[in-house]
């Protein structure tokens, strides 16, 4: 193999591994909390829906045990959950006041690497 090769192979490697961090950095947890409700029967587990950049809420958990839920969200996109309880009976109690919306961002890019001189 030629050198002109081994350094294409090497640069086109290098492109690869960037972009399989970059995509690692797509998304980031974020914890949801919420308190059981005082009235009515007791809860046996809750539904959690999402909503994206204020779109349709769709279901993303149907029975959950606890009162948090950890949701992988996309950066820059908005983000918002409700929940509600349901009790052993299977009936379920409204919807909770949607979370306040949370965008997550990478903000801007870092620092580049210093620039080398390549002979």
């Amino acid at each position: 193999m030629k050198h002109g090769h081994r350094k294409i192979l090497v640069t086109a490697l290098i492109a690869l591994v960037l972009l399989a961090a970059g995509a690692a950095f797509a998304q980031e947890s974020v914890t949801y909390t919420w308190t059981a409700p005082t009235s009515g029967s007791t809860v046996h587990h809750y539904v959690v829906q999402h909503s994206a950049d204020g779109g349709a809420w769709s279901t993303v958990s149907d029975n959950l045990q606890a009162t948090t839920y950890i949701l992988t969200a996309t950066y820059d996109v908005e983000h918002s959950i409700r929940v509600a309880g349901v009790d052993a009976l299977g009936r379920q109690g409204p919807w909770s006041v949607a979370s306040e919306p949370y965008t997550p961002t990478l903000g801007a890019p870092g620092q580049p690497g210093q620039p080398i001189a390549v002979f």
